[in-house]
């Protein structure tokens, strides 16, 4: 399972200062962390404005790659941002396109430069209209589309990452919506085996007291539904020490090689009881 870390984004005041101030220090720092706790590739987010979009995707790619060659996911609601960013990864192959639905600006917008480069690329399953259905049978259907698309491109279903996304329990009458998340994950990997299923776990746990062990709880689900990929915070020391056991009780550590490699190097290390 790859892990897509996901702390270089705005919606963090500190990383929103940086880019106001162009500290590539902060980002360079936040990317080192982020790699050291285990992340297989970072996602760079710039925030949303359109006008200043595109100069700050491409100065944090540049920033970033100079203290790093793992992997870049590039993060943005403007097709041309993501474009740019991605013209300037160093293994642009390796790297990422986050992200595309079925609305049409987008297809049109990303997929030709993703055939060009033959990076990866995140598929949301939101409609046309902007809009995702409530049931993992409408999700499917979405993840369907989204797969023809990329066929339609020449583009290999293996470089589809379908993000099936999360809804937080926390609002009123979505409390069965985890169960929804992980009905999706089961049918697409039923029903898409050449595509990836990757989700935002953190977003299933918005506003949850103890968020931390809410995550981590319904990651290890996730995990024995078999997810490809998750976008999360691998500065969770405990969420990343939860992937670490799921992945050896599920079968997926021979020997237990990864479990007593986390042990030694602290990993695993338990807080008191209280």
């Amino acid at each position: 399972m790859e892990i897509i870390a996901e702390r270089i984004n705005t919606s963090i005041k500190y990383i929103e200062k940086a880019y106001e101030e162009k500290n590539a220090k902060v980002i360079q720092e936040e990317a080192l962390k982020q790699v050291e706790a285990g992340a297989d590739i970072i996602d760079i987010n710039a925030g949303l404005k359109l006008d200043n979009n595109v100069q700050r995707l491409v100065w944090a790619v540049d920033v970033v790659q100079e203290v790093t060659d793992v992997p870049l996911a590039v993060d943005s609601i403007h097709p041309k941002a993501i474009e740019a960013g991605l013209r300037r990864c160093k293994d642009v192959k390796r790297c990422m396109a986050n992200s595309i639905t079925m609305q049409k600006a987008r297809i049109s917008g990303i997929l030709p430069f993703v055939k060009e480069m033959g990076c990866k690329v995140v598929g949301v399953t939101i409609d046309e209209g902007g809009g995702m259905p409530d049931h993992a049978e409408g999700r499917l259907e979405i993840a369907k589309r989204l797969a023809e698309a990329v066929d339609s491109y020449g583009i290999d279903l293996s470089l589809l990452y379908v993000d099936f996304m999360c809804l937080p329990v926390s609002v009123p009458n979505w409390y069965r919506q985890s169960l929804t998340s992980l009905e999706s994950l089961r049918l697409i990997k039923k029903e898409l085996p050449q595509v990836k299923a990757m989700v935002n776990v953190s977003a299933s746990t918005w506003n949850l007291p103890r968020r931390s062990l809410a995550t981590r709880t319904f990651q290890a689900m996730l995990m024995a539904s078999d997810l490809d990929a998750v976008l999360l915070n691998p500065l969770d020391r405990e969420l990343m020490a939860t992937i670490v056991v799921a992945k050896t009780m599920l079968g997926r550590d021979k020997d237990c090689v990864a479990y007593l490699a986390a042990h030694k190097e602290g990993i695993l290390q338990e807080r008191p009881s209280i």
